[in-house]
Formats: structure tokens, C-alpha cells, sequence
């Protein structure tokens, strides 16, 4: 049984303290952060002309992210790093004093520390810091080691209480935008394969073994498009967190994940089926039972049915069913043993899932069940 890695901090201290914050600073967090570190530094004067002064502005900065929910998992890993940090500091130069050896072994003993915290990347980082923080201005700044908490303290309410006070405006239309490109790259995928199997019909030079069709790459870019919509949700789902004036808006981004799941099925769809199409034709050897013309009209028939969906467009697929069915039929009277037809039939089942996919619980299978035999 292989042993698990011990870990400082470990599930379920939470989803908070791992939270690492996915939306991009806007204009207004700029204003909001500049704002936040001013008043931290004022505010932190106020004890007197001490190194925490120096301090205090940084946290407020660290603090401050675009959401709520970001902003207090900044500050809680702060807290945490900088209360074990400072403990460690303290409890080290009590025991050895502060030597270029002894600050030596503190940097390792804090880095060795740092790496066992596996689930709060900003905390990891900060563990160190803040050890060595009070390593070296402790004997510059009489008391550093309680200065700490308090310029932590000072600047980690100061950014959480302007981003409660100033919320974040979620940017809903990035989101909508993200997911019609994301759609529309679904269809052009579809597009790209229909057009290249017409370019190559009378190209009689089949391809080599570790050649692909210009489709392959625009198939793998998906990913990329998926990543990008799946960030955008991500970054407005994290500023509606928490903020009591967003509530309204949850509803949208519910929305939006529910089509970014049917995106992602699409998606696999797509992939599959580009990959599919690319091992059968213009290939060495026996050409697919499935001929090219009714491929090419079926994906493009696909891509329509798709782009009316992402469009938010009424779609009938009732014609591509029936296409479906006939080129199954087509596929079965070329070679009437199963196996020699299996690589068609199976691409075919692809194509009829991924319309299946496109219309939803209302799609209609291409056989009733309730017709089968059985036994």
C-alpha cells in the first residue's frame, strides 16, 4: 500500500484556503487595490514610526482580488502563513539567535515547512517570507515578531473591507461571447472536415502514416477555446461568491455551466469524430464503405444544426435523421457482413450521437426500441 504524503494542511481545511483567484484584475481593482494599500499605510502610522509601516501596504495589496470570496481566501492564507511563520522566527532565534548559520538553517527549516503545505499555493510561498521577515528586521524593529500579526491584520481587513464595500461588476457579456466562440469553433471544426474531404476526392496520393489532415490542429485548438470559456464562468462565478449584491446574477452563471457541460459533450463529440474521419479516408488500402459525398453532406448538415443551436435558433433535425438512417442502410448493402462495415457503422453512430447531443431530450433515436426483439 503505497504511503500517503503528510501534509501540513490537508482536506478538508477547504476549498477557501486552496482558492487561487481566476478573475482578471480589472481597471476598478487597480483603483480599489491603490486605494487599499493608501489606507493600510496610513492606518499602520497611526502605531508609530515602526518597519511594519512597510509592510501593512503589501498585505493590503496581496488581499485585495476582484471578488469577495478571493479576497478572504488571500487573507486567510496570509494569516495562516505569516502566524506560522512568525512562530517559527520567534521560537528560532529564542533557541539559536540570529547568525548568518542560524539564518541559514531558518531558510531551510521554513522552506522544508513551506513544501509540506500542498494545497495553498499563495500560503507555500509566503511561510518563508515571512520567517525571514522577522529573522532580519527583528533587530531593527524592536517587536517585529508582534508587528507582524498586526500588519497583517491591518492590511488584510483594509483589502477585504474595500472589496465587501466596492464589489466587483461581473462581466457577464465575456461570458456569453466566450461560449458562442466556443460553439462556432465546434462548427467550423465540423465545416473544415466536410470542405477538405471534397479538396481531396480526386487526390489520388493517399497520405503517409504520420501525416494528418489540416483539420487535426483546428480539432486540437478546441481545448484551447474550451479553456477560455471555462475561465471567463470561472472568474464570474467567483465574484458573485459571497457578494450579497450578485445574488441575482447566479442564476446566469447556473446557466452558463449547464452549457458549458453540453459544450464540453459537443466538444468530445467533435474531437472524436475528426479523429475518426482522419484514420479512414485518403488512406492506403480499402477505401470506407461509408462514400465520401454522403459524409461531407452529413457533417455539413451537422454544422448547420449546430450553429442554429448556438445561436439560439430553432432546429429541426428531421432531415439529418433521415440522412442518417439511409446511410446506414447504404453502408450495410456495400458489404453485408457486419464486420466489414464496423469502422463506417461506428463513425456513423458518432455522427448520430453527436445529433443526439445538438437537439438535446428531445432528439429523436434513429430506431424505436420498442420494435427490437426480444428474447
Amino acid at each position: 500500500m503505497p504511503r500517503r504524503p503528510h501534509a501540513v494542511v490537508t482536506e478538508p481545511l477547504g476549498t477557501l484556503l486552496a482558492s487561487v483567484p481566476k478573475s482578471r484584475p480589472s481597471w476598478l481593482t487597480v483603483l480599489k487595490t491603490t486605494a487599499a494599500a493608501t489606507t493600510a499605510w496610513v492606518l499602520a502610522r497611526q502605531f508609530g514610526e515602526n518597519a511594519a509601516v512597510l509592510f501593512a501596504p503589501v498585505i493590503a495589496v496581496l488581499t485585495l482580488q476582484a471578488s469577495v470570496y478571493g479576497s478572504i481566501a488571500t487573507g486567510l492564507q496570509l494569516l495562516f502563513a505569516n502566524l506560522v511563520g512568525t512562530v517559527l522566527a520567534i521560537g528560532w532565534t529564542q533557541l539559536l539567535g540570529l547568525t548568518w548559520w542560524s539564518l541559514a538553517l531558518a531558510a531551510f527549516a521554513a522552506l522544508a515547512v513551506a513544501r509540506q503545505i500542498t494545497n495553498t499555493p499563495l500560503a507555500r510561498n509566503q511561510v518563508t517570507i515571512a520567517t525571514l521577515a522577522v529573522l532580519v528586521l527583528a533587530p531593527v524593529a524592536r517587536g517585529y515578531g508582534q508587528w507582524r500579526f498586526i500588519d497583517v491584520a491591518i492590511g488584510s481587513v483594509v483589502g477585504l473591507t474595500i472589496a465587501v464595500v466596492v464589489p466587483e461588476p461581473p462581466h457577464t457579456r465575456k461570458v456569453r461571447a466566450a461560449l458562442n466562440a466556443w460553439g462556432q469553433a465546434c462548427v467550423g471544426v465540423l465545416c473544415r472536415i466536410a470542405d477538405e474531404l471534397v479538396a481531396r476526392a480526386g487526390d489520388e496520393e493517399p497520405l503517409g502514416p504520420d501525416d494528418r489532415h489540416g483539420w487535426i490542429p483546428e480539432s486540437r485548438k478546441l481545448n484551447d477555446v474550451s479553456a477560455e470559456a471555462g475561465a471567463a464562468i470561472a472568474g464570474v462565478e467567483e465574484v458573485t461568491l459571497l457578494d450579497v449584491f450578485a445574488r441575482r446574477l447566479r442564476r446566469d452563471v447556473n446557466e452558463a455551466r449547464r452549457e458549458q457541460l453540453w459544450l464540453t459533450r459537443v466538444t468530445l463529440q467533435v474531437r472524436a469524430i475528426s479523429l475518426a474521419v482522419d484514420r479512414l479516408y485518403d488512406r492506403p488500402g480499402q477505401a470506407p464503405a461509408l462514400e465520401r459525398d454522403t459524409l461531407r453532406a452529413l457533417l455539413a448538415a451537422l454544422a448547420e444544426l449546430l450553429e442554429q443551436r448556438v445561436d439560439g435558433e430553432p432546429s429541426d433535425d428531421t432531415s439529418l435523421r433521415a440522412g442518417l438512417i439511409a446511410a446506414v442502410e447504404q453502408v450495410h448493402t456495400v458489404f453485408p457482413t457486419a464486420l466489414a462495415v464496423l469502422d463506417s457503422v461506428s463513425l456513423l453512430g458518432r455522427l448520430d450521437q453527436l445529433r443526439q447531443d445538438i437537439v438535446g431530450e428531445e432528439a429523436e433515436a434513429l430506431i424505436d426500441p420498442d420494435t427490437l426483439p426480444r428474447r
